[in-house]
């Protein structure tokens, strides 16, 4: 991936829109791998179903009628959106902070994180919860807990669990698509390395507020860390924007055209500067940003106060994944890769504090990339776990 100047990280919202390419991976197959592949290396994001349309309930093998799995069901995703409302909007401060961020885990309040800090003076316009999954040998959680998470506690080990599920699935169809020959070999690197559910909260800004549409932003522009990321959003939320490969935003409905559900939107699935590297650049980590928009879509200006604020609540979800932190980022077994070794390695991956060239990364493992890059969007607030 070349180094990517953003110029326009602090733009004003795009009237463009782009629908990106929408899958149903219930049934894997080494066609479908091939396809999500080649969206990814598109666009580096994709759309991909969470539940069946009404007429696409089973499929056909050569042992007969099988329904179709997708791990996650409207109910299921509401209550855990439910979950993450009462906290950050009805947990006291004490709650919060009790919890406050350590070793990439806990709460964030406003400012904390600036993800794009050559374009934003001050910290993102957001607040977050860090939940890593729980240990896989103890089977305790590996931070401390709010009260609110705490009465919810099988809730989110149910979740956690079904996200895994969803992104082993997709990165054996990554690995179908790159032709390797081992359908598991990205996601064993995988085992037992602690997905990390982010709950994310941009709150409707007071009508006094000092936001700068000019200066400030909800989250800037920035690529992800890991391998892939899966993001859930609530409707009539918007103000997720992608950069295209010509360097113009486009911003991300919640919903396909005629997709089947009017309430439960896809999940928002983007590969991450780790397999775009391990890819060499084949997968693209692209970078995007969270705009404060009003509940219509349209970018809220610093001048469209009123008495109750300017823009709307949005919640949303994302589930990082990423290799076990051991992880030794040798080359992957794939023809498609290594067809671009020879001509990646002065290449720059991703955007944000942190980022390295290809050649850089080669001495590195999982962990010591992935503490780079939080210690430079946090500063001191980040501390590497020590063992």
């Amino acid at each position: 991936m070349p180094s990517v100047s953003v110029p326009n990280g602090n733009a004003a919202a795009s009237e463009e829109t782009i629908d990106l390419p929408l899958f149903d991976i219930s049934n894997e197959t080494p066609e479908l791998g091939k396809a999500v592949v080649e969206a990814a290396a598109k666009w580096g994001f994709l759309w991909i179903a969470g539940s069946p349309a009404p007429e696409n309930g089973t499929y056909q093998n050569g042992n007969g009628t099988v329904a179709r799995t997708y791990d996650l069901d409207e109910a299921t995703v509401d209550h855990v959106f439910d979950i993450s409302r009462r906290f950050f909007k009805e947990a006291s401060t004490e709650e919060k902070q009790a919890c406050a961020i350590k070793h990439n885990r806990g709460y964030v309040g406003m400012h904390v994180e600036n993800l794009d800090p050559s374009k934003h003076s001050r910290g993102d316009f957001k607040q977050a919860f860090n939940l890593s999954g729980p240990d896989p040998i103890t089977d305790e959680w590996r931070q401390p807990l709010p009260a609110t998470f705490q009465k919810e506690d099988a809730t989110f080990r149910d979740f956690h669990a079904r996200c895994r599920n969803i992104a082993t699935r997709i990165l054996r169809l990554l690995a179908m698509g790159l032709a390797i020959p081992d359908v598991d070999w990205i996601a064993r690197t995988h085992d037992n390395s602690p997905n990390t559910s982010r709950f994310l909260y941009y709150p409707t800004l007071p009508s006094d507020t000092d936001y700068d549409a000019e200066a400030d932003i909800r989250a800037g522009a920035h690529s992800d860390y890991g391998s892939i990321t899966l993001l859930f959003t609530r409707p009539e939320q918007p103000g997720l924007e992608i950069l295209k490969p010509n360097g113009d935003w486009a911003g991300v409905p919640i919903f396909p055209p005629n997709y089947h559900s009017k309430s439960f939107p896809p999940i928002v699935v983007n590969i991450g500067d780790l397999l775009s590297y391990w890819t060499n650049g084949l997968l693209r980590s692209t970078i995007h940003r969270v705009i404060l928009t009003t509940p219509s879509g349209e970018q809220t200006s610093s001048n469209s106060h009123t008495d109750t604020g300017i823009g709307s609540d949005r919640f949303s979800i994302a589930i990082f994944v990423q290799p076990h932190e051991d992880t030794k980022l040798t080359p992957m077994p794939s023809p498609l890769v290594a067809d671009r070794a020879a001509s990646f390695q002065k290449e720059v991956i991703g955007h944000g504090g942190g980022v390295l060239n290809a050649e850089g990364m080669k001495t590195l493992t999982s962990g010591d990339y992935l503490s780079a890059r939080l210690q430079a969007t946090y500063g001191n607030v980040f501390e590497r776990e020590k063992k």
